[in-house]
């Protein structure tokens, strides 16, 4: 498992890249502190993770490519109201950190009844400076 528990209770703000975060907020302060990597902030990035940005990554337009088995490192990419629209960070095999606008940044079980039929799929990064099962964890 990833350790974490510096970003549990970030809070929220839609768009927001500190010190509150938004989903992929949080997803690029993690990479940035922990990874040495900065995940793009494309013109999609630039707001709250919207359909039109999920569709790019789905799409393997930005920098990530989907996985069928996640691992530590990866992104899950969740459905909201039927939309891709929300990223989390997989920690643990069943776990992700995760921030929504109904919480602050928690772990939480993607496995569980609200979000297990909610993944859309899970995606790695690409173009990292250095693999992530090397990663300090």
């Amino acid at each position: 498992m990833i350790d974490v528990s510096e970003y549990i209770g970030l809070p929220f703000a839609p768009g927001g890249r500190g010190p509150r975060y938004d989903c992929y907020g949080l997803l690029r302060l993690v990479y940035a502190e922990r990874l040495s990597i900065l995940l793009p902030e494309h013109a999609g990035y630039s707001q709250t993770l919207t359909p039109t940005t999920a569709a790019m990554i789905q799409a393997g337009l930005v920098d990530w490519t989907e996985v069928p088995e996640p691992a530590p490192w990866d992104a899950v990419l969740l459905l909201v109201d039927g939309q891709p629209h929300h990223i989390g960070l997989v920690v643990s095999p069943g776990w992700m950190l995760h921030t929504t606008r109904h919480k602050d940044a928690c772990l939480e079980p993607f496995t569980s009844l609200y979000w297990r039929d909610r993944i859309e799929g899970f995606y790695r990064y690409d173009h990292a400076c250095c693999s992530p099962a090397s990663a300090s964890q």
